[in-house]
This record gives structure tokens, C-alpha cells and sequence, in this order.
């Protein structure tokens, strides 16, 4: 078996307190609900999946011992100044050179769209997007691998107040959009892909962060998405 890495940077305990998601599991740590969720998909495809949170002090693993990563989002903003954002750039740069696989989602998408790229990190101008919504897949999303056996109209969920603005040298690499976010997937090349929305979540989880933090919630999360779907899809042809 490969080893497959789930990077969670998921927040700070001002910004995410795990006690809050112990009905998603024992934890209540994003690197093991992310784990358990998706441990079957990626054996499927040969890969032993594990977490690490880099968030609450714990290293990062040798990179040339990782085979395929996923990158998670993150409630901090990827511009701040914090050890372990730095300390995850300089071992994303060396992971880099090894042309392995890597999906970065939300966040993520935010990173290496900006930080390893030339897109805009910017505040999307109809404020928050959350709740679970169709995407538009451009002419090379609809024949690209991440979303084979897919609708024109994929149905994912979003929870995100910034997006990427893409710079030239980007636009042929998007492969879907949403409303006015024009980079909302890309293929960075070298086996590296992004997402804005959040193929990795549920509906219960955004549930109980907005139930959380919104006077009067009311959900805008489906229990159905295509969400394991994009994920099975990215380990398969990363295998």
C-alpha cells in the first residue's frame, strides 16, 4: 500500500474547538473524521490514509515517505502569520519537486492558487458562500478525471468568504466555476489539483459550525453531494 496524507489545518482552538464535533467521532479532530470517512475510498485505490493536524503542534511527516496528499481547509486565513503555515509552505515546496499527487480544498485551494501561483487571494464580493450548490464544469473539467461519471453540473458544498481571481496564466488550467467565482477547481499541473468547495465534508458537520455561529440558522447543506465521488476520483488516477 502508498501512503496517503491528510493535512489538517483546520484552526486554532479560538477558531475550532473540537468538543464541538464529538458526534462526528470520539475525537472530535478533523484529521480523524476526515480519516474515517475516507479511509475505505483511498484503500479502494491503494492508498493507507492517515492525519496529522499541523495546527496543534504536531510535525509533518519526511515528505519523500508520502505518496498522495489532501490538503484541508482552514477557518485562519493562509496569509497570517503563523510557524505553521510557514513551516507548511516550505514542505509543500519540497513535496513539489517530487511531482506526487496533491488535492488542496478550500484553503488549500487558497494556497496554492496564490501562494504556489499567480491567482488573487480576494473577498468575494457577494459575501459568504455556504450552503451545497451546483458548479459549471468548463470544456476541460468535463473531460478531466476528477470528474469522470459526473453531470455538466456537479453538486458540492461550499463554505468560504475569499476566492481566487485567476491570473492569465491560469485561465486554461480551471476546470469549473461557480457564480462569481471563476476558479473555483484548477489543475496546477505536476499531478496537483484544488477546490474551492469542500468535497471532504457532510452536511451535519457544517450544521453544527454554523448552527454555532449564526443567530437563527436555517441550512443550506443537502445530505446528497458528489463529494466522495471527486475524492474517489482524485485517489484512482493518482494511484
Amino acid at each position: 500500500m502508498k501512503n496517503a496524507l491528510f493535512i489538517s489545518m483546520l484552526g486554532e482552538r479560538e477558531h475550532y474547538d473540537p468538543e464541538d464535533y464529538v458526534s462526528l467521532c470520539k475525537t472530535g479532530k478533523e484529521k480523524h473524521w476526515a480519516v474515517d470517512w475516507h479511509r475505505s475510498i483511498a484503500e479502494e485505490a491503494g492508498y493507507n490514509l492517515s492525519g496529522v493536524d499541523i495546527c496543534r503542534g504536531e510535525d509533518l511527516p519526511e515528505s519523500v515517505n508520502i505518496d498522495c496528499v489532501i490538503l484541508g481547509g482552514t477557518f485562519h486565513v493562509v496569509t497570517e502569520d503563523k510557524s505553521w503555515l510557514h513551516k507548511l509552505r516550505s514542505w509543500l515546496a519540497i513535496y513539489r519537486k517530487s511531482k506526487k499527487p496533491l488535492l488542496g480544498i478550500c484553503g488549500g485551494h487558497q494556497m496554492l492558487s496564490s501562494q504556489f501561483g499567480n491567482g488573487e487571494l480576494t473577498n468575494r464580493l457577494q459575501g459568504t458562500l455556504s450552503g451545497t450548490y451546483k458548479i459549471r464544469l468548463t470544456e476541460k473539467g468535463k473531460s478531466h478525471p476528477l470528474f469522470y461519471d459526473m453531470s455538466e453540473f456537479p453538486i458540492f458544498h461550499f463554505g468560504n468568504s475569499l476566492h481566487i481571481i485567476p491570473a492569465d496564466d491560469q485561465k486554461n488550467s480551471i476546470l469549473a466555476t461557480h457564480d462569481d467565482s471563476p476558479a473555483i477547481v484548477i489543475d496546477h499541473g505536476n499531478n496537483w489539483y484544488s477546490s474551492q468547495f469542500h468535497p471532504e465534508s457532510n452536511k451535519k458537520l457544517w450544521d453544527i459550525y454554523f448552527s454555532k455561529n449564526v443567530n437563527k440558522y436555517e441550512s443550506k447543506f443537502l445530505d446528497q453531494h458528489d463529494g466522495k465521488k471527486f475524492i474517489s476520483n482524485f485517489f484512482n488516477f493518482s494511484s
